[in-house]
């Protein structure tokens, strides 16, 4: 396998890591939601500590924004910034063009009437100097690091929640 294909392969694993990312965040945020609704509406329970879960809900929302800072310049793009890898990078971003350069123009800020004349037309250096402060972001070294504390913070949290017995006042 040549690297060419080596980073195709691994761009399409990131962009089906953004999905499953992107959409087990929604599922995880209309679960909160459900389970706090469960507990206000069909348990009747109106303890104050249940007003975490729509905080614990609204963070897992706005992890979202985590999610999107990580993968808004693929690796297959960032590599355009390593000499040794550049050569094998254009041609990976060559091939991937029409599934690549549409969906990081828009996570770029690029404007929806310039974005088809770019994903034609865009060259090696223009991609390189669009995405050269991005490519540098720490996203990438502070995403695994959010993701292990919010699953540990999480898990914890819904530990606390399971064992909780509301103040019964009568």
């Amino acid at each position: 396998m040549t690297d060419v294909d080596a980073l195709v392969r691994g761009f399409r694993r990131e962009a089906l890591l953004r999905r499953i990312f992107v959409v087990a965040g929604r599922l995880t945020s209309f679960g909160l939601s459900a389970l706090y609704l469960y507990i206000l509406i069909g348990l009747g329970h109106s303890d104050v500590f249940y007003v975490t879960l729509p905080i614990a809900t609204i963070v897992t929302g706005l992890s979202g924004f985590v999610i999107a800072f990580y993968f808004e310049v693929p690796a297959v793009v960032r590599a355009l910034h390593d000499p040794a890898r550049a050569d094998a990078a254009w041609a990976a971003v060559d091939r991937l063009r029409p599934e690549l350069l549409p969906r990081l123009l828009e996570d770029l800020g690029v404007g929806p009437d310039e974005r088809p004349a770019l994903v034609a037309a865009i060259d090696r250096d223009a991609l390189v100097r669009l995405t050269a402060a991005r490519a540098a972001d720490r996203w990438r070294t502070w995403g695994p690091v959010y993701l292990a504390g919010y699953l540990v913070v999480m898990a914890l949290y819904l530990v606390v929640l399971a064992r909780f017995e509301p103040e019964v006042i009568r």
